[in-house]
C-alpha cells in the first residue's frame, strides 16, 4: 500500500469515474486502474464495483476511502511540520 494508491482511490471516489480521476492525479487511466486493482488485491477487498460505465463504492470501500483520506491529510500534516 502506498500513498499514491491511496490518492488514486480517493480520486475515484470523488470523481466516480476512472478517466477523470486519472486526469486529477496526472496519470494515465491504465496506470490509475492498475494501482487501484493492486490495492484491492493487497487488502483482499473490492473497493469499487465496476458495472458498465458506472462506478459505485462498496460498503467496505467507503470505509477504506474515508481512512485513506485521513491518512493523506496526516501525511500532509507531516510535511507542514517539516517546513
Amino acid at each position: 500500500m502506498t500513498l499514491t494508491e491511496l490518492r488514486y482511490i480517493v480520486a475515484v471516489a470523488r470523481e466516480h469515474h476512472f478517466g477523470r480521476a486519472a486526469e486529477a492525479c496526472f496519470v494515465s487511466q491504465p496506470t490509475l486502474s492498475v494501482g487501484v486493482k493492486k490495492l484491492e488485491e493487497d487488502l483482499g477487498v473490492t473497493i469499487f464495483e465496476r458495472v458498465r460505465s458506472e462506478i459505485t463504492i462498496t460498503p467496505i470501500g467507503k470505509r477504506v476511502v474515508e481512512q485513506a483520506q485521513r491518512v493523506l491529510e496526516q501525511a500532509e500534516a507531516i510535511k507542514q511540520i517539516a517546513r
